[in-house]
């Protein structure tokens, strides 16, 4: 009697990929993948396929490759290799490191046996920089201030100056009336008084001027604030 072929089919393991053959029997069945041990469930319709019987498909190893040492060979092929200029140029680089990396060894031990170097002295910060860099820059401020109150000055003393010589300019060979000619002696008086106090002004001025300067030189300051003075 002949025995009817069966159709086989292929499913690989979800865990391992180990390929399992089986028949329609197992179609939506479980069993345990022979290679992992974990339950492997068959699909429910098969994708087609032949064989009867349920076995596992191992891979074929890989044939050993012969490997047999021969020199001669090995000298030949290094004799054809065309590239090793190129193979110089990148190695090149990795031989100046590591000579430069060996000489910095060898002079490192040198020195540790050498005397030792001089230790400079260590230098004390001076407590009291902050303030006198604090100081120094009020008596800055102060002396530009002063320098501005001479120029001031200096326009005051200009000013009564130039109104005095208009002043007298105005009553020279001019003819005035009785009247007129009473107050001319009084408003050149008062042009002379200005032109007065604008000069004490501005000797004030010039005397504060010097002591904010000493003030600021006594401290350091090196800024010659006097070429900055009106003539």
């Amino acid at each position: 009697m002949v025995r009817p072929v069966m159709d086989s089919y292929k499913h690989s393991c979800p865990f391992c990929g180990q390929h399992i053959e089986y028949t329609v029997g197992y179609c939506g069945k479980q069993m345990v993948c022979p290679t992992c041990g974990k339950s492997v469930t068959f699909p429910a319709v098969p994708p087609g396929g032949k064989g009867q019987t349920l076995h596992l498909k191992r891979p074929t190893a890989a044939r050993a490759v012969k490997w047999s040492f021969n020199l001669n060979n090995i000298l030949a092929s290094l004799r054809q290799f065309e590239h090793w200029n190129m193979v110089l140029v990148c190695l090149v680089p990795f031989i100046i490191v590591t000579a430069l990396l060996v000489g910095a060894g060898v002079v490192k031990r040198q020195a540790g046996d050498g005397p030792a170097m001089p230790v400079a002295p260590r230098i004390q910060a001076d407590p009291n920089a902050w303030q006198t860099m604090t100081n120094l820059a009020r008596a800055d401020q102060l002396v530009q201030q002063q320098l501005r109150v001479v120029a001031l000055a200096s326009v005051a003393v200009a000013t009564a100056e130039r109104n005095r010589a208009s002043l007298h300019a105005y009553y020279q060979g001019r003819s005035v009336d009785q009247i007129t000619g009473g107050t001319v002696p009084n408003q050149f008086k008062a042009a002379d008084q200005a032109v007065a106090n604008a000069q004490l002004g501005l000797a004030a001025a010039h005397q504060s001027f010097d002591n904010a300067l000493q003030s600021y030189q006594t401290l350091g300051g090196t800024v010659d604030y006097r070429r900055q003075l009106p003539q």
